[in-house]
């Protein structure tokens, strides 16, 4: 028993109530007899009950798993439950909607989204158990995402409404989704080609460190829309005055003024991470790597390369997962992206249609997360003791 209450992780343990909890919540699904109309809450316990019987062994699993120390098994009980919460949902789907009318529309309610969260506490808490091993770390958001995807793939949800607003615009989804990585990915690269010199050229002289952070702290307080808005009248002008940018498709509105905000946005985590990398590089081994006669470049590549990269890349990182999130709102100026979907969603009162555009949003910062999580965990030397940030 002592050994149980040592290990105990609260965190684990408030994902798996809340879990509990929505599982007993009296709206797992709901259901409208068309698009836009009123919803009707649907149970669990109406939905399925050996599917009810089935996440309560979940939850059980869960709890025992965290009090027993495998974390990475709780941690994959956890992000799978929301999974086989959508399983469900579209196995019923077919059935709910033939008893409703030949227009309804079925759809996740706040049982199943709770769910999610509850799976989503429940990882992050073995995550952060798991901090040390991060690709076992990443492999708890890839495996119920890869498992997600092939629910998807196999066209089991097809019959759920948010699955239906896709088939209507499964043509310009693609489209949008490429367009969305396009920019934000975009926007990154180029904030690493500017973020990290400036770092450098800031820890090199106290000088230009004051400006530096000035500016891109400054830029960071900027809300988004403003940004977007300030960029329109000077690209405008520019575009009108330069005949070749509006050739290239540089206009007040569009991909331009977006991947310019969405560069600056990125500016600070790249710059403050390779300003703290350059810092925390201690000088003894430096002087050390030049006593064993290493040249200039051999400490640079050999000692402070492989030093500084992680802390970089963990600010990379932070920008990336950033930049997915921010560019959501470039749609409002014509950049398009899923924040096309959500924008539709709002004005045509169609939360599924919001749904069809946010949940890909959220999907791609948790992958670009875990994938940039494990290319840290990769590129760290062994033995190099060096606190990553890891938020």
């Amino acid at each position: 028993m002592a050994s149980f209450a040592r290990r105990k992780d609260m965190m684990a343990i408030l994902g798996v109530a809340i879990m509990l909890f929505s599982i007993l919540l009296p709206g797992f699904l709901s259901v409208k007899e068309t698009r836009i109309s009123a919803a009707l809450p649907v149970s669990l316990a109406g939905v399925s009950v050996i599917g009810l019987v089935v996440l309560l062994a979940f939850s059980g699993v869960t709890i025992l798993l965290s009090f027993s120390g495998y974390y990475f098994l709780m941690g994959l009980a956890g992000g799978l439950a929301p999974v086989y919460g959508f399983f469900l949902a579209g196995s019923s789907a077919v059935q709910i909607a033939s008893e409703t009318g030949p227009f309804a529309r079925v759809s996740p309610s706040t049982g199943l989204w709770i769910l999610l969260l509850a799976g989503y506490v429940v990882v992050f808490a073995a995550r952060r158990k798991l901090k040390d091993k991060r690709i076992l770390s990443s492999l708890l958001v890839l495996i119920p995402i890869a498992s997600f995807a092939v629910l998807l793939g196999s066209g089991h949800l097809r019959e759920l409404a948010i699955m239906k607003e896709y088939a209507n615009r499964s043509d310009r989804f693609l489209e949008e989704t490429v367009r969305h990585l396009l920019i934000a990915g975009g926007a990154v690269v180029a904030g690493v080609i500017i973020g990290v010199p400036l770092g450098v050229a800031a820890n090199s002289s106290p000088k230009v460190e004051k400006p530096v952070f000035g500016v891109v702290n400054f830029i960071q307080t900027i809300p988004s829309i403003a940004l977007f808005g300030l960029l329109i009248a000077p690209l405008s002008y520019l575009s009108r005055s330069l005949p070749f940018l509006r050739e290239l498709g540089i206009t007040g509105v569009g991909w331009a003024p977006a991947m310019i905000a969405l560069v600056l946005y990125s500016l600070l985590p790249i710059v403050r991470n390779t300003y703290s990398s350059l810092k925390v590089i201690p000088a003894d081994t430096v002087e050390a790597a030049r006593a064993m006669g290493m040249s200039r470049l051999q400490v640079l590549g050999k000692v402070e390369i492989p030093i500084s990269l992680p802390v970089v890349l963990a600010g990379v990182r932070t920008a990336a997962v950033q930049a997915v999130g921010n560019t959501t709102m470039a749609a409002l100026i014509g950049a398009g992206g899923l924040g096309v979907f959500v924008f539709q969603g709002l004005g045509q009162a169609a939360m599924d249609l919001v749904l069809l555009g946010a949940l890909p949003i959220v999907a791609l910062a948790l992958i670009v997360d875990s994938l940039m999580q494990l290319l840290i965990a990769i590129l760290t030397p062994r033995g190099l003791v060096s606190e990553v940030a890891d938020d």
